[in-house]
């Protein structure tokens, strides 16, 4: 009989996944060149806001303690107070910290980056705990420190 001389028709083999078609490797790479160079922007980000946002925050601080409206004794007390964290964050807590007195003032005279003298211009801030409540204090001195902590937040170190 002729249907018996017919043979039974063989599928085709089976397609490997491997090794992959040149459009795949391609979306890959694309793929994991997006995953880097989000990984990438993500760290940038990340260190730029740990180094840039205590200037960005000191700034806003320093603005909030303008000359006049203050009483002077209490910009005085907010300036050393901001003073002392920007040395911190610029320096180093190690560095700076525990430093009272003279050797504050010659801290700040050292490592200041304009080359103000702390230690003959600056020494309201290590006298102020001690003067009495109605001392007057010459506004132009602490209108110069005002200044010069400002070029401490805004100077490169």
């Amino acid at each position: 009989m002729p249907t018996d001389q017919l043979k039974d028709i063989h599928g085709l083999d089976a397609i490997s996944w491997w090794p992959l078609a040149p459009g795949w490797w391609l979306l890959l790479f694309s793929f994991l060149l997006v995953i880097l160079g989000l990984w990438i922007w993500y760290y940038r980000h990340a260190v730029s806001k740990c180094q840039g946002d205590w200037r960005k925050d000191a700034l806003i601080e320093w603005q909030t303690i303008p000359p006049s409206p203050l009483p002077t004794r209490a910009q005085v007390e907010q300036l050393a107070i901001l003073i002392r964290r920007i040395a911190m964050q610029r320096y180093g807590r190690q560095s700076c910290a525990g430093l009272t007195g003279n050797q504050w003032l010659a801290w700040l005279s050292q490592h200041d980056p304009t080359g103000f003298d702390w230690q003959q211009r600056g020494r309201i801030l290590i006298q102020l705990p001690y003067l009495p409540a109605d001392a007057t204090m010459d506004t132009d001195q602490v209108h110069t420190l005002y200044q010069v902590i400002k070029t401490w937040i805004t100077a490169e170190i």
